[in-house]
Order: C-alpha cells, then sequence, then structure tokens
C-alpha cells in the first residue's frame, strides 16, 4: 500500500474542481485558491505534431509563434493599413512556395516580399502581447507545443482576469499572422540548433522515424526543413480554422477566482466565439512489427543507445505498469539501470527510460545509454538486455514495488502543488483524455499493481522481435561479415563478384 505520508500529499478533491462547459463546446476547469491575490491561466489546444499532414511538417509549432503576433486589436499600430500588406504577403508567398517546391528561382518574388514585409512592419506594434501582460504583473508568458497539444498560458494578479480571458480568446479565434516568414525562419534556426546541430536530437529524430511507418508521430514536431522552407500562410491560416475551435480546446483557472464570476466573464469572451466543427482525429494504420528494426546515426559526439519498444496509450491498463517500470529501471541513483550501468559495472555515464513520443497513440517506451569512454555500444545493448529479462523472468522486491508507487504518488503531488502546477495538470488530462480525473486515478490504479504485472508487461513488450535500436557513432560501424562480403583467400580473387 502507498504510504499515508505520500498520499496526503494529494490533497485535491474532485469537488474542488468546477466543471464549466460554454455553448460553443469548449470546456473549462475552474480552481478556487484564494491563498494569494493571483491566478494562473492555461488554454490548450488538442492540436500537435501529429495533426499535420505529410508534407507539411512543423506547422503545428509554427502557428504557436504566430498567436504571439497579436490580433486585428493588438499588436498594430493601423489595423486597416495592416491588412491588405498581410494579404499581398500571403499570395507572394504562396508563389515562393511554388516555384521552390519546383526548384524553379523565386529571386523577384522573394524582393518583392522583402518590399512588403518591411511595409507591414512599420505598422506592427512588436511584442504588444508581451508588453501588455508585463505592464499588468504578469509572469511566466508563454507557450509549448508537442506532438498531442500546444498550450498557452501566464499567471496575473486577480484584478486582471477579465483582461486574460479577453486578450485570450481574441488569440483564439483572431490571431494575425505578422512576420510570418521572419518566424519560420526562426524555426527552421530552432531545427538546426535542436537536431541538425544535436547528437541527442538527432538520434530521438531517428528512433521515431524508425520505429514507426505510417504513425504521425514519426516526425519531430519541428518539422522537417523542405517542409518549413515551404511553409505558407494561407496554410498556416487553413491550420488555424481546422483546429482552433472551442471544442478542441481547454481552458483552465486556478488561483484567487470566483467560478461563478469566472462562468460570466467566459459568457462575455470564449463563449462569443462561434463554435465550428470538430476536427477529425488522424487517420494511419501502424502495422504490428514483426522484425527488429536497427539504425546508427553517424555524429562526431560521444556514442550514445537507445532501445525502444512499442507500447499502448493511457488509458489502457499496461500503460499505468509502463510508469511503473520506469521508475524501477531509472527513477534516480537507486533505478536498476543506473545501480547496474553507471554505478556497479561503470559502463555508462547516464542511462534511463522514458516514454515517447506523445500519449495520444501508441508509442514508446525507451531505454536511453551514454557509454563511458572506450565501452562499445554492443556492450552496452548486451546490459541493456540482462535489465529486462531480469524483469522478465524475476519479481521486483516488495521494497522496489513500494518505493516506485511512492514516487509516482509524489511526482504527481508534486505537480499539483503550485497554481500553475495544478492548472497545467488538470488542463493536460482534461486535453488528452477527455477526463481531469485521470490525475485522481492514475494514483489508485498504481497502489493496485503487482510484481507479477510487472512480470506480465515485461514478458509482453520486451521481446527483441519489433525492437528498435539506434545508436550514434563517430564512424558508422563496418558491416558485419557475411558469406558474400567476408575476405577472399588469394586463390579465390578471381572469382566474379558476388560468388559463392
Amino acid at each position: 500500500m502507498i504510504g499515508l505520508a505520500v498520499t496526503a500529499l494529494l490533497a485535491l478533491s474532485p469537488d474542488e474542481v468546477k466543471e464549466i462547459k460554454l455553448k460553443n463546446g469548449m470546456v473549462w476547469l475552474v480552481v478556487e485558491r484564494p491563498q494569494a491575490p493571483v491566478f494562473t491561466g492555461f488554454v490548450r489546444v488538442r492540436v500537435g505534431g501529429l495533426d499535420e499532414e505529410v508534407g507539411q511538417t512543423g506547422l503545428a509549432h509554427l502557428f504557436e509563434h504566430m498567436a504571439f503576433k497579436g490580433t486585428p486589436m493588438l499588436g498594430t499600430k493601423d489595423f486597416e493599413k495592416e491588412k491588405p500588406l498581410l494579404e499581398q504577403i500571403a499570395t507572394v508567398g504562396d508563389q515562393i512556395a511554388v516555384l521552390e517546391r519546383a526548384g524553379k528561382p523565386s529571386t523577384a518574388e522573394r524582393a518583392k516580399l522583402a518590399e512588403l514585409s518591411a511595409k507591414a512592419k512599420a505598422l506592427t506594434d512588436e511584442n504588444a502581447l508581451a508588453k501588455l501582460y508585463q505592464l499588468n504583473g504578469g509572469v511566466g508568458l508563454n507557450a509549448t507545443t508537442d506532438k498531442d497539444v500546444t498550450s498557452y498560458f501566464v499567471s496575473l494578479p486577480k484584478n486582471r482576469l477579465e483582461l486574460w480571458l479577453t486578450v485570450e480568446a481574441q488569440r483564439l479565434c483572431s490571431p494575425v499572422l505578422r512576420d510570418f516568414y521572419t518566424e519560420r525562419d526562426v524555426v527552421q534556426e530552432e531545427r538546426r540548433m535542436s537536431i541538425e546541430s544535436s547528437p541527442g536530437g538527432a538520434l530521438y529524430e531517428e528512433l521515431n522515424q524508425v520505429a514507426f511507418t505510417t504513425s504521425p508521430y514519426r516526425w519531430p514536431v519541428v518539422g522537417y526543413t523542405d517542409d518549413l522552407q515551404a511553409m505558407s500562410m494561407r496554410a498556416a491560416d487553413a491550420f488555424h480554422r481546422k483546429y482552433y475551435v472551442p471544442s478542441n480546446a481547454v481552458g483552465a483557472l486556478v488561483g484567487d477566482v470566483k467560478a461563478a464570476e469566472v462562468q460570466k466573464l467566459l459568457e462575455k469572451t470564449f463563449g462569443q466565439i462561434p463554435a465550428g466543427q470538430s476536427p477529425p482525429a488522424p487517420v494511419f494504420a501502424e502495422s504490428p512489427k514483426r522484425a527488429a528494426r536497427r539504425s546508427t546515426v553517424t555524429f562526431d559526439a560521444s556514442p550514445r543507445v537507445f532501445v525502444a519498444f512499442h507500447k499502448p496509450n493511457a488509458p489502457h491498463p499496461d500503460d499505468y505498469v509502463f510508469d511503473l517500470i520506469e521508475v524501477v529501471l531509472s527513477e534516480g541513483r537507486t533505478g536498476r539501470l543506473h545501480k547496474r550501468l553507471v554505478l556497479k559495472d561503470r559502463l555508462a555515464q547516464s542511462a534511463g527510460a522514458f516514454g515517447a513520443p506523445g500519449s495520444r497513440l501508441p508509442n514508446l517506451f525507451a531505454i536511453a545509454v551514454t557509454p563511458m569512454a572506450g565501452v562499445s555500444n554492443e556492450k552496452i545493448e548486451a546490459a541493456i538486455w540482462e535489465e529486462l529479462e531480469k524483469l522478465k523472468t524475476e519479481a521486483v522486491t516488495e521494497q522496489e514495488l513500494e518505493k516506485a508507487k511512492n514516487r509516482l504518488t509524489l511526482n504527481v503531488a508534486r505537480s499539483t502543488e503550485s497554481n500553475s502546477g495544478l492548472a497545467s495538470t488538470l488542463s493536460l488530462y482534461q486535453t488528452l483524455f477527455g477526463d481531469w480525473r485521470y490525475v485522481l486515478d492514475h494514483s489508485k490504479v498504481v497502489a493496485a499493481l503487482t510484481a507479477d504485472d510487472v512480470k506480465k508487461v515485461a514478458a509482453t513488450y520486451f521481446r527483441r522481435e519489433g525492437s528498435v535500436t539506434v545508436d550514434l557513432r563517430r564512424d558508422a560501424p563496418a558491416p558485419a561479415p557475411t558469406e558474400k562480403t567476408a575476405p577472399e583467400k588469394p586463390a579465390d580473387k578471381p572469382k566474379s563478384k558476388g560468388a559463392p
């Protein structure tokens, strides 16, 4: 059983969370915490990298950048003059995209784009959103995009609640795509820094591309270079109209607020947004993997190894067991991987496990190890498989099981301590699974898991057939000798290539 000291930390009662559903379908979660005269607000949209189409990867993330550029009311000196310029920029941008997709020059069009962009820039009130929130005591203004959701959040004094709701409602329904092509270049630089110039980023991208064949989890959130280079304003606008609808969004407010007051303000702000049509779920058919898949990334950096396995997404019962296994294998210095590979055998600098790359679709359980200098990737792989075999054949100890359960519950409790943590947690699970109560149920389900559950899940999923192994080396490994490629004896040299 989970210790009382730990479960007591999870002090959230279901009655504390007030659910408000607007007529247009948007769901809001409100928790009154009057301890300090502030609140944290989250708006999450159920759209991420997995909702993109082939050829438009990176669009969800790029649009997140654009949502900071303001609205017809915010971020402009004269929107009536700015609007036609933005239309012209969109038209020229489309022309450039068509030309460059076809490999044709676009010099004249790019010159025209630069001229129009300069005129529009003169009418822009840069960073108006950030300045507005800062002047009103806002802190922590930011946004994130992952494979599953896009999130916008900030903390403000309680007397700025109506301001925040008004501004965020406008951002949800009427963003203006200012500086689109400048931000597109910024995102391309992000890709260069986070993937092309990063050994960890390059290896992680390769892991997902090798693991998945049709799932949209196979491409990176930041997108592919060719897709980003051809991205257009009109594509971004269409993406917004398709996914940024009230029924596809969730809001959360935690702090010194009153649910009754919040509901009235919501009806005046977010409640005025037209309902729109709920977007369809992504369509794909990821076939079961019956063979092990491998790949090597060459990079001038320290070697690394990823070994991954396909697994179901939450709320599948096995997903809870994987949460437990992750802690058993990699939680701090007591995790099995760290104790074996780092402390005992001194094979690795670091070793851990994680789930990736998202939660809305079937995903991966991965083990990541950075070897010590001079230790081969093959030796690391062998050690990983030995630890996985132990999970399949030997029951985890009661002490390990209890410690892992306590750690999972403590992690959830800590995530809900602050206003921002609770707003983030509630809105995330409501967006992902359609029910914020997952945060309450998680600890109850985990508490009932047994050592046999761990053995069963390990035996079911940790199999060499269907496994995915990607590693990073300074030089690509030489192919293993085979009957056809092995060096031949001098007497055999005259034989033709490929002769037996």
